[in-house]
Order: C-alpha cells, then sequence, then structure tokens
C-alpha cells in the first residue's frame, strides 16, 4: 500500500493528523517538518548552569504544538520525531570518537502518573538509537533521581523555579569512564531544573559536559560564544546525523 493511500486510510479511520497544522498524515507533515527542522544553538539561561545548554528548536509555532500533543496528549509515537531534535542537540561541540552518555531529567512523579509514562527518558533513548545509528556511540545512564516531590513548574518566575527544585534530584551510582556526560531535557526555561540537575551529579563526582533539550522558550537569547555556534566539524546540516534522516523520521 502507497503511503498516500496509508495516510487517506487512517485519516478515515482514526482521523489521524498532522500535530502542527491539522492535516491528515501520520505524523508530523513535509510542511510542518520544514518549519520545526533542528537548528541546534547554545541557549543564555537565567541560572547559571555552569555548563553549555544547547536547545535544537524555540518553544513555538509549530514546535510548541508537536510538543504539547506529545506531552499532554498522549502521542507517544512523536517521541521519534523530537529524539532527532535531542540528538543534534546532544552532538553540538562533539568531537570525533567521543562517547557519549545521555543522562535524563527525571519526570517529576505527579506528571510521570498523569501521562503514564517518563517521557524525556523514552526521548533519550531514542536519541541514543539515533546517533548510534549515525555511527556515535550513544548510551543512556539513567544517574538522576527523584529525592523529594515538587510543586508544577508552570507558572512560576525564575526564583520560585530554583526554590521549588532545590535539592529534588540525587545521582545515584558511577557512570563507565570514558563517556561524555549530557544531560537532557525536553524544554529549557530559566535553566533551573538543568542547574539543579548538573549540581546534584557534580556532588557524585560525575564530570557534566553540557545540557541538550529539544527546546527553549520564546525570548531566551541564543549564546554568543563562537565555540558553541556551530555543530562539530564533520556535521551535516542535520547536527551529525545522516541528512536524510530528519525527513524520514519526521514523516513517520
Amino acid at each position: 500500500m502507497s503511503r498516500s493511500w496509508r495516510v487517506a486510510a487512517a485519516d478515515l479511520v482514526v482521523g489521524a493528523a498532522c500535530p502542527g497544522c491539522g492535516t491528515a498524515a501520520l505524523s508530523v507533515c513535509r510542511a510542518c517538518g520544514d518549519r520545526m527542522r533542528p537548528e541546534p544553538r547554545p541557549v543564555d539561561t537565567t541560572w547559571d548552569v555552569g555548563v553549555p545548554v544547547v536547545a535544537a528548536q524555540e518553544y513555538a509555532g509549530v514546535m510548541r504544538r508537536v510538543i504539547v500533543d506529545w506531552k499532554e496528549h498522549g502521542r507517544t509515537p512523536l517521541t521519534g520525531v523530537l529524539a532527532c531534535h535531542l540528538a543534534t542537540a546532544a552532538l553540538v561541540d562533539q568531537t570525533a570518537d567521543e562517547r557519549i552518555a545521555l543522562v535524563p531529567v527525571p519526570s517529576s512523579w505527579s506528571a510521570r502518573a498523569r501521562r503514564g509514562a517518563d517521557l524525556v527518558g523514552a526521548l533519550a533513548e531514542a536519541a541514543a538509537v539515533r546517533l548510534s545509528t549515525a555511527g556515535v556511540e550513544t548510551e543512556v545512564a539513567r544517574l538522576l533521581r527523584r529525592a523529594r516531590r515538587t510543586g508544577d513548574q508552570v507558572g512560576l518566575g525564575a526564583s520560585a523555579r530554583s526554590r521549588n527544585l532545590h535539592g529534588a534530584f540525587v545521582a545515584q551510582r558511577q557512570a563507565r569512564p570514558g563517556r561524555r556526560i549530557v544531560v537532557v531535557d525536553d524544554i529549557v526555561t530559566t535553566g533551573a531544573t538543568a542547574a539543579e540537575a548538573v549540581r546534584a551529579l557534580r556532588m557524585r563526582g560525575h564530570p557534566v559536559h553540557a545540557v541538550a533539550a529539544i527546546a527553549t522558550t520564546p525570548g531566551r537569547e541564543f549564546a554568543k560564544n563562537p565555540r558553541w555556534a556551530t555543530p562539530a566539524s564533520g556535521a551535516t546540516s542535520s547536527g551529525g546525523l545522516p541528512s536524510h534522516a530528519w525527513h524520514e523520521q519526521a514523516r513517520g
């Protein structure tokens, strides 16, 4: 069965639609895929995270609608699409032959119960597969766990977010040596979550190299450090993934 027939059949049976624009599609349509193509850049955060923070896109427009559908409406197949964003963000400033350990920020207990899954953990696993397929040795190291309950971050200002998250994470075990540790999350807002995650890991002696996220909130300025302006030498236009990978994944 051709792709066009599969899309039409899915639309008739279950109303499958692109989360970005609502047109009939099994996943993200090509037009929306073009609009949300990964463009990893370092961002300046309100709180000093202590390591570079890189986001693949801005949390606005099509990208925002896709993330909301993924997080709040249970459209878990979009994990594969967004994993490309996380993978490209994790590759910025990557040097040849470095092995990566992705450390996901653990979802709050309430979010995990509400959504029925640890979305960031699943995102990290999918990104590790994408990177490994592209020839970058990558593993997921679940070094962080929640130490206590935290309030909902939505609507909180920078100071309130920091207070809410202070002491929220503890690092568990030692990572395998020789890995470039990258903390991963879905959205970077003020950097409070990233800063607390990095602090907890460093308290246990883990050398964190960077924080990578799929998106950052609008208005957050891109950092101007030239070292972090572009993907590492040898990376492709998709941030180190094969040039065709983004469109293939976005179309499902």
